[in-house]
């Protein structure tokens, strides 16, 4: 999900009241199936990010389910490197889920900015990716598009995994490699 800050007066989220909650605010990113907005919780009165499928989207059964999944599978994770879902909802045919606002940027701006960079600061970035993975694994839960886009850096520094949209909790019954199957992921990101 590429991470820019959007501010169209045209999007009819911007300003509006989600689920009696979330005031919505400017787009911060966006994807193929989904947009990211700051919001404020209003009940809480916090910032949040409010990932929002796309119009459309929610007619499709299958990816709807999927949403609810992955709001499910992110809440079951409680590290300090994986974004934190809060809530997970659906308000006049719009499906949301509210998590971790991360104000800063991305992997993707500091590998644009800085690379090539030298080994230890490569290793400091990509330690607590590993530690959220890791996180991840031991829950049962596989991230399946990790890419640069999908780690935040905070101002502060700390570094969090976002968009456990695709992850796939692991059972016995999936511990098999599927032939013919569906591709699931970012195609410059799948191992071959």
């Amino acid at each position: 999900m590429e991470r820019t800050v959007e501010t169209d007066v045209n999007d009819p989220l911007v300003g509006r009241l989600l689920d009696r909650r979330y005031r919505m605010g400017p787009r911060i990113a966006r994807g193929g199936m989904a947009s990211v907005y700051e919001a404020v919780d209003v009940r809480l009165d916090r910032v949040v990010a409010v990932k929002v499928m796309h119009p459309g989207m929610g007619d499709d059964e299958e990816f709807a389910a999927r949403f609810v999944r992955e709001a499910r599978h992110a809440a079951r994770l409680s590290h300090p490197n994986v974004v934190g879902v809060f809530d997970q909802g659906e308000d006049n045919g719009t499906v949301y889920l509210a998590m971790e606002y991360v104000p800063g940027h991305t992997l993707r701006d500091v590998i644009r900015k800085e690379s090539p960079m030298p080994p230890a600061k490569a290793l400091a970035l990509i330690d607590p990716v590993l530690s959220a993975l890791s996180a991840a694994h031991q829950a049962g839960l596989i991230h399946r598009d990790i890419k640069p886009e999908n780690v935040l850096i905070a101002d502060d520094g700390r570094i969090k995994v976002a968009d456990f949209g695709l992850a796939k909790a692991v059972s016995a019954d999936t511990q098999h490699t599927a032939t013919g199957g569906v591709l699931i992921g970012t195609v410059s990101y799948l191992a071959p």
